[in-house]
């Protein structure tokens, strides 16, 4: 058990101080497992062994606890000076041969805030797990890097404030470290919801899709892209999914997929080319919550949340509400329960896309375009939740592609796109709201939809609407 740089058999003599008399532990501990590993197990002892196994890693979550500690006083006393290394995650990684996941954990609990007193208490008492603690520790930290100091200027203050949610959502049964990270993301966009924005675009400019023939005529489909996007391509195909796990069901997940992709495919192409496609009945436009202040982009506002549970920046919330209906929904301000569920239409009329298609004939971005009209969008020039009307003056035809760079442009010149400088970002919550409001919830990187530039866009409903994507 030796990467080279620790001991390499039990005979070998511990470095001395403290850290010796730890590795000595440590290895008569391994020992006595070996031993209980070597041993027969009676039968009907296979629980009690696993009940001891449960603490022995308890145990080492302890000991990887104290270990961060200790890497934290390393690195304060300057142990970095002269490694090479100017991180202490790089250092434990390339120096103390740690994986990179282990190394970025240990990392955060060396750095974790010194004002997480309940979450530390709920660990000892074992309410949650160390990977948890570490979870809030590092959104914690995230939120202090990115507060406003004129909001929040004790850190103390803030980091309780965000710890009380995070741990409380912890401390639930069956709540994983996925569902920490998806509060956490979200406390982190309601602070900075320029990075957001930012790491959003960055993800769409980095779309893409690679269709590949095999020597054999197989075919390998590869697919990467922003959230949004992904959100699309997924509510797309759960509308072709068969229910799983039914009566002698052979397939796999992954046959399902395929099969679902494919069935999609069949089913655009086989309908007229006067028809725009349509999924079965009772499959929906992905869902999405968005506050009104988003949509107007006032700051404080918070992220958009899809049925999926994806967080969507602004620009691709605005563009997504371009071409679905909009549901006005009260909610409490402190309980977030709903109180009042109204209804509003904001699409343009059938006589409006009727007078478009005689107006233009191509996509009306102004840098020009040659996708057509049936490809296109009914667009707002000024957008509806802004005051813009749904009439014919204020209508404009544009393909999914650049209305979804209409939003991306629209947020770069409202600053979205730009990192606040420290200590001067947005509020936490909108004016008034008092503190964030988090949702009790519910690899490769990067995964989305096929280029808009492969694609073609969709109206904003109507018997007549063309198609919102093609695969």
């Amino acid at each position: 058990m030796s990467d080279g740089t620790g001991f390499t058999s039990p005979s070998s003599q511990p470095p001395g101080g403290g850290a010796g008399e730890a590795v000595a532990c440590l290895r008569r501990a391994a020992e006595v497992l070996g031993e209980v590993a070597g041993a027969d197990i009676p039968p009907g002892a296979e629980h009690t062994v696993g009940e001891d196994l449960i603490q022995v890693l308890r145990g080492l979550d302890e000991v990887k606890l104290a270990a961060a500690d200790a890497a934290g006083v390393f690195e304060a006393r300057g142990g970095l000076v002269g490694s090479g290394q100017f991180r202490l995650s790089h250092w434990l990684q390339h120096t103390a041969h740690r994986s990179p996941a282990e190394a970025r954990q240990l990392a955060s609990l060396a750095h974790r805030s010194a004002h997480l007193e309940e979450s530390e208490q709920a660990y000892q008492q074992g309410e949650i797990s160390l990977a948890k603690l570490e979870r809030i520790a590092h959104w914690v930290n995230e939120g202090l890097a990115c507060r406003s100091v004129q909001r929040w200027p004790e850190a103390e203050a803030f980091a309780h404030t965000a710890e009380g949610p995070l741990l409380g959502l912890a401390c639930e049964p069956g709540v994983t470290v996925w569902g920490l990270d998806q509060v956490g993301r979200r406390l982190r966009y309601t602070l900075d919801p320029s990075r957001q924005e930012k790491e959003y675009q960055d993800r769409y400019a980095g779309r893409g899709a690679r269709f590949i023939r095999g020597m054999d005529d197989s075919f390998h489909l590869e697919a990467w892209g922003d959230e949004a996007s992904g959100d699309v391509l997924r509510n797309a195909l759960d509308a072709f999914l068969a229910p799983p796990a039914t009566e002698g069901e052979e397939r796999s997940s992954y046959q399902r997929t395929h099969d679902a992709l494919v069935e999609m495919c069949q089913t655009v192409v086989e309908l007229p080319a006067e028809q725009a496609p349509r999924r079965r009945a009772g499959a929906n436009p992905v869902a999405l919550v968005v506050g009104l202040d988003l949509l107007q982009g006032q700051e404080g506002a918070g992220p958009a949340v899809s049925e999926y549970g994806t967080l969507w920046p602004a620009s691709a919330a605005r563009a997504h509400a371009t071409d679905g209906v909009l549901r006005r929904v009260v909610t409490d301000p402190v309980s977030g329960q709903p109180l009042d569920v109204g209804y509003a239409q904001r699409l343009f009329s059938p006589a409006v896309r009727t007078a478009l298609l005689v107006q233009r004939q191509r996509c009306a971005w102004q840098g020009g375009c040659d996708r057509p009209i049936a490809w296109c969008q009914a667009d707002h020039k000024v957008a509806w939740w802004d005051g813009g009307p749904s009439d014919l003056s204020n209508a404009q035809p544009l393909c999914r592609f650049h209305n979804l760079e209409k939003e991306h442009r629209r947020a770069r010149e409202r600053g979205w796109a730009q990192r606040p400088a420290h200590g001067t970002g947005p509020t936490p919550a909108a004016a008034g709201a008092g503190r964030p409001e988090l949702p009790r919830r519910t690899d490769r990187p990067d995964r989305g939809a096929r280029p808009p530039a492969e694609e073609s866009g969709g109206g904003e409903g109507g018997a007549d609407r063309p198609p919102d994507d093609t695969v």
